[in-house]
């Protein structure tokens, strides 16, 4: 098999993904560990929201100015160096602390790899956006799996994620150094030397579609596990079940979701998955025993799974600004689902006295993502001119 741009960039989205969901299957220990509540335990996970949407107006200045290439290279160490740091938490502000650390750098990596997917595409002339984000479920599937063992077996979360970056960092950065050396796109407005990545009113609803989805994906991502033991008394190898059913899943529709969207068309595509996410969802939170709850979270990371690829090609082709800024910006609102889900799921539990409440209260949002799934047409781009990447791809 040879090595070819599209397939390095899907590596880096493997990697990405590896090394932030080793995290989520420890955080019901973690939330052990400080002996908290639900409530409390929100307040540190928004740690690393917080931090995500204080990098994203920023993030797509620093990428024009690096390149893609060199931001991933950059950005993935005191990424994976960030979610190490995050096991040794002690209280809520130090979870908080460690999660804010990983959080201004995730959204560097994300954006930058997504618009090295974008102009990878554009060179070798056929979609791999949608492959992109399957290989970032894969790496969610063996990250979550490798979390769930790791909590099995009771290592200390720590050298847990300790291991994780040792071994995740090296692996990204062999594979970064030989992305190609693309030439940028063209410069638009060059009297500006600085950009923030704020959403046009013309990108606002697609944000919007995107937030929705993103809020459910996280809420998929951050409570899961815990739902699995606390809601349905699983193991902490049955939470991962769970966990792997709704990644897995979320990689199925990825993997499929470019050919759909050629047969099929990206509109209908978003809504037939939103309206599957709508009803896993109402199955999971309506759940009496475990095998309902695992078919709901599979048909939630089926309906999640071509929202955000299907945002990013529609932001990254609109033309009116260079790439890195409109995903930035796209990022900027949608990934605000992450800063909203968990003290509206953590803080809903309480109130409602289960977890079943707290993940009710993101019906409204999924509805609303159906009703704007209009907005994920892709502008058509000019023909691109002939690039020496259209011989590598295969």
């Amino acid at each position: 098999m040879s090595v070819t741009p599209a397939r390095l960039v899907m590596t880096i989205f493997v990697m990405h993904s590896f090394v932030m969901t080793n995290w989520f299957p420890r955080i019901p220990d973690m939330q052990a560990k400080l002996g908290v509540g639900t409530g409390d335990l929100s307040l540190g996970l928004l740690g690393a929201s917080i931090g995500t949407l204080v990098s994203l107006p920023f993030a797509g200045q620093i990428i024009e100015w690096l390149s893609p290439r060199r931001a991933i290279i950059v950005a993935f160490v005191f990424y994976g160096l960030a979610y190490a740091l995050v096991g040794w938490a002690w209280s809520v502000p130090s979870l908080f602390a460690g999660l804010f650390l990983a959080g201004l750098f995730l959204p560097v990596v994300d954006v930058a790899m997504n618009v090295e997917a974008d102009r990878i595409e554009a060179a070798i002339g056929r979609r791999i956006m949608n492959t992109c984000h399957g290989f970032w479920s894969i790496g969610s599937i063996l990250g979550g799996l490798s979390g769930a063992v790791f909590a099995s077996l009771h290592v200390d979360i720590r050298w847990h994620l300790a291991i994780v970056a040792v071994v995740s960092i090296p692996i990204a950065l062999t594979v970064a150094f030989r992305l190609p050396r693309l030439a940028a796109g063209p410069v638009q407005d060059g009297k500006r030397l600085f950009r923030i990545a704020l959403p046009t009113l013309s990108l606002l609803p697609l944000c919007i579609f995107a937030f929705g989805m993103l809020l459910v994906e996280a809420a998929a991502l951050d409570w899961s596990s815990l739902f699995m033991r606390s809601v349905m008394e699983a193991t902490p190898f049955g939470a991962g079940v769970g966990f792997a059913a709704f990644t897995v899943a979320m990689a199925a529709g990825r993997f499929v979701g470019d050919w759909a969207i050629g047969r099929f068309g990206p509109v209908a595509v978003a809504r037939s998955c939103g309206l599957i996410g709508l009803a896993g969802l109402v199955a999971l939170v309506t759940a009496p025993v475990f095998l309902q709850a695992v078919i709901g979270l599979a048909a939630i990371g089926l309906g999640v799974s071509v929202a955000v690829p299907l945002s990013v090609s529609a932001a990254a082709s609109r033309g009116d600004r260079p790439a890195s800024v409109n995903v930035a910006a796209l990022s900027l609102v949608s990934f605000g689902g992450f800063l909203v889900e968990p003290p509206l799921v953590g803080f809903g539990a309480e109130w409602g006295g289960s977890l079943r409440v707290g993940l009710a209260l993101l019906i409204p949002a999924i509805v609303v993502s159906i009703v704007l799934a209009g907005h994920v047409r892709r502008t058509v781009k000019a023909p691109v001119p002939a690039n020496p990447l259209s011989e590598l791809a295969t």
